[in-house]
């Protein structure tokens, strides 16, 4: 009778084991997908950030080049056509900026879902060894 107890705590011990390494299988692919999204989200929000960079280095090239026709050619309508495009690149840059704004905020720098599982697979195992123990 000792044999079949020992045999089975073997058993459940070895089932254990495989459950375990699984387990930490799918934790880990978990780990690395939630990386693989927030790198995604990170990335494109630096390029949008980067588009309004660049943008807005246009808008200050036409504000001064605004500045230029007001200057010499007071009262001529050509400045207002560039003032116009002006202002409009100016507003794709803050729409541009805003748009990766919320991709920044989106990102979760911590994997804090497969910190959770994790913690609580852990947890999970010392109360399985405490209650196997405790047999």
């Amino acid at each position: 009778m000792a044999v079949e107890t020992d045999r089975s705590i073997g058993m459940i011990v070895k089932e254990l084991m495989e459950n375990i390494s699984a387990l930490f299988r799918s934790e880990i692919a978990l780990l690395k997908w939630e990386l693989k999204d927030t790198a995604a989200k990170l990335g494109s929000g630096a390029a949008m950030f980067a588009g309004a960079a660049f943008i807005a280095v246009f808008g200050l090239g036409f504000l001064f080049v605004t500045i230029v026709l007001v200057l010499v050619r007071l009262g001529i309508p050509a400045w207002v056509s560039a003032l116009i495009v002006t202002v409009a690149l100016f507003v794709v840059a803050a729409v541009l900026a805003m748009l990766g704004k919320k991709k920044f905020q989106a990102a979760q720098f911590v994997p804090k879902e497969s910190v959770d599982h994790i913690k609580s697979d852990i947890e999970t195992l010392k109360s399985d060894i405490a209650r196997i123990r405790s047999r």
